[in-house]
């Protein structure tokens, strides 16, 4: 009649001192970086990024980094012994024990992640976005942080690198991140209105998406952590490989993987781990599955080594084929008119004609000299006693050019601010610029150089001119503003201080004044949503709260300060914010 009662005592996990948030997409191509995992962790518990590594990760590594800058943290997601210890202190602080397969660590037994790992963020705009209108968490995926790969393999577009709105580039930690959204400007960063499919600007190359599903597969297989701790699969792959694809030619399969000689020999006798690129290249270039060259043993008869095998056969065929081209080196004559023969002295003088009237064609006539050169005698002494008028006129011709050239240079130095040499040539359209003018106009040349102090100083007076102008605009960053003046910021800092000292402190107090009004706009929004969930018999969590501003105001979509305003509000009503909403959900019980 009665069920039987276990009277045995359950036995519940140990709890965790942070939230044990599960890591997105582990065990798929889409798995997550452990960069983006610390800023949803930061994001779960209402803190910023700095607040949750300075105050839980350091106390607990063994040694803490002096001069922790949050540039110098990109190799999070690597390989790296260092970064071990971050993985270990978060399994313990979370309670997970799976948060190696969101770095590089998986691979430490076989492979190098030398200069593999980006330094800045780079992420696919529609997946961010696919992400944020589901239900579940946005999240940054490890494939994206791989500087081999460039392209997205399920929306096949190029993956974005610098925020849309403030064109910067975002660390791939930082103190305020938050993912998906930029570090600087705080905006988002997903595709709210894609780009039309068939639209070329955006589309990657076939070799770009061959490369991204197949580091995406190698992430996939980082489960299998006891399948890929020894590098011995990758070994006998790649020696069946230079067995059977080239015949045992050792050099044909080098050409056909583009790898280097010395550095194969090294690897075949385990001299040193080959790095993630040199596998995406060999993979690349033999088209070989990269997952499976690197965690299985390839049987001989598997058919993923006949295209392999036709493209090594193709080089073999090609350079067979190819004829062997030796240098021609020209032979310059040197000739003596003098000592010619009556009909080799004819022959010689109609060249020479047809030379020189060549020559005279020209916008831009040689010198006689030169002409003489190029036909390859000795001097141009007789050519000058048969041709006098034909001489006369190239020299004429070229002394109008050189007038020409002073023209110009003379109304170049009445300007202001002058410009350089070089600008003048290239308004002459001289093939060789500066070298022309420097030889036939000399003097004016150095006057135009002498002038180069006036032309700086009339630059920095209009830059400065283009600074003051700025503090009567909209304030922006100094970054963006030397960006659009075509400068340096920090040739900017050290040439006008007080300037750029009035730019930033006009700029911050308007970062301010705008987080102020955000501030109040959250603040409303959630007091307005705390009495109406009140009201309704529910408890005013800060996930139900976050939910019920963004239906009302799509823009209200921030978790952290969604949290803030709901701290202010208890600060504010002290205990009644409890008191009153649990008497209200007990009335309504």
């Amino acid at each position: 009649m009665y069920e039987v009662w276990n009277l045995a005592q359950r036995k519940f996990a140990p709890l965790s001192r942070l939230y044990s948030l599960q890591p997105m997409g582990v065990g798929t191509s889409r798995v997550e970086g452990l960069s983006s995992y610390v800023m949803r962790l930061a994001e779960a518990h209402t803190v910023s990024v700095r607040v949750l590594i300075h105050r839980e990760i350091f106390p607990k590594l063994p040694s803490s980094p002096k001069d922790a800058q949050f540039a110098r943290v990109h190799s999070l997601n690597g390989m790296g012994a260092c970064f071990e210890q971050w993985v270990n202190v978060l399994g313990t602080l979370t309670g997970r024990g799976d948060l190696r397969a969101l770095t590089l660590l998986p691979w430490r037994g076989l492979l190098t992640c030398g200069g593999i790992l980006r330094q800045h963020r780079a992420w696919c705009p529609r997946c961010l976005q696919e992400g944020r209108q589901s239900t579940m968490p946005v999240y940054e995926c490890l494939l994206w942080m791989l500087t081999p790969v460039t392209a997205c393999p399920i929306h096949e577009v190029l993956l974005e690198h610098r925020c849309p709105h403030c064109r910067r580039d975002i660390f791939l930690l930082s103190a305020h991140a938050r993912p998906g959204y930029c570090a600087h400007c705080n905006r988002w960063l997903g595709d709210n209105e894609p780009a039309p499919v068939h639209c070329g600007c955006n589309q990657p190359s076939e070799d770009q998406l061959w490369i991204a599903r197949e580091v995406g597969e190698l992430l996939a297989r980082a489960g299998t952590a006891s399948e890929i701790s020894s590098p011995r699969y990758l070994l006998s792959n790649l020696q069946r490989a230079i067995s059977d694809l080239a015949n045992g030619n050792r050099r044909l399969f080098e050409r056909a993987a583009k790898i280097g000689s010395s550095l194969l020999m090294r690897w075949i006798h385990g001299d040193f781990f080959p790095s993630l690129s040199l596998i995406i290249r060999i993979s690349h270039n033999l088209r070989l599955p990269l997952g499976r060259l690197v965690v299985e043993d390839i049987p001989s008869a598997d058919p993923v080594w006949i295209p392999a095998k036709q493209a090594v056969q193709a080089l073999f065929i090609a350079r067979r084929r190819a004829p062997t081209v030796r240098p021609q080196y020209a032979i310059t004559r040197v000739v003596n008119l003098l000592l010619l023969s009556l009909e080799e002295r004819e022959t010689a003088r109609g060249e020479i004609k047809a030379s020189l009237l060549a020559n005279l064609e020209l916008d831009e006539p040689r010198s006689i000299d030169a002409v003489f050169h190029n036909l390859g005698y000795r001097t141009p002494s007789r050519g000058r006693k048969w041709f006098p008028d034909l001489c006369a006129a190239t020299k004429a011709k070229r002394k109008q050019r050189v007038e020409l050239y002073r023209q110009e240079l003379r109304s170049a130095l009445s300007e202001e601010p002058p410009p350089t040499v070089a600008e003048v040539a290239l308004r002459l359209g001289l093939s060789i610029p500066q070298l022309r003018l420097r030889r036939g106009c000399r003097e004016l040349c150095m006057a135009l150089c002498a002038r180069y102090p006036d032309r700086r100083r009339f630059q920095k007076r209009q830059t400065e001119e283009k600074l003051k102008r700025a503090l009567e605009e909209p304030p922006i960053p100094l970054v963006i503003l030397a960006a659009n003046l075509g400068k340096n910021p920090n040739a900017l800092r050290v040439a006008f201080p007080a300037l750029c000292r009035r730019l930033r402190t006009r700029y911050v107090a308007h970062r301010v004044q705008e987080q102020q009004t955000v501030a109040v706009v959250y603040e409303n929004a959630v007091s307005q949503a705390i009495d109406e969930i009140v009201d309704a018999g529910g408890y005013p969590s800060q996930q139900r709260v976050l939910s019920f501003i963004s239906e009302r105001n799509p823009s209200l979509t921030s978790f952290y300060l969604t949290g803030i305003a709901i701290k202010n509000a208890r600060m504010k009503l002290g205990h009644q914010f409890e008191r009153a909403s649990r008497k209200q959900i007990a009335g309504h019980r």
